[in-house]
């Protein structure tokens, strides 16, 4: 089934969350976001470097993580994305926003997943 836009934005929304978090544990680069979303969610946050560079972008240029280029090895270099104090703020108030959003939804669901089949 294609994702509509709509959740399309949702999943770059909850992604730029995640990455948000993450980066306020320590910086890092691309292939270690992925990894790190997935391992500490449990497999439930499972992205590829391709969907994440989009939300990176727009992270940069709303000035929330900056990037810095380190030398590893001889000639490879490796982008390690670190958080601005203006992206802990948006960290908060994301936080916020997402409980605040899962409150209502389980208050709507909650009972909706009955066992009782009418046919």
């Amino acid at each position: 089934m294609p994702v509509d836009n709509g959740q399309a934005m949702f999943r770059r929304g909850v992604l730029s969350l995640v990455v948000l978090a993450l980066l306020k544990r320590e910086d890092m680069y691309g292939y270690q976001l992925v990894q790190e979303a997935n391992q500490s969610s449990g497999g439930r946050i499972q992205t590829q470097e391709g969907s994440l560079y989009p939300v990176l972008y727009k992270l940069l240029e709303q000035g929330l993580i900056s990037d810095r280029k380190v030398l590893v090895g001889k000639r490879m270099n490796r982008i390690y994305y670190h958080l601005e104090p203006a992206g802990e703020e948006r960290l908060r108030e994301l936080i916020w926003e997402y409980n605040e959003i899962a409150k209502g939804v389980r208050m709507i669901t909650e009972g909706a997943e009955s066992n009782d089949e009418t046919d």
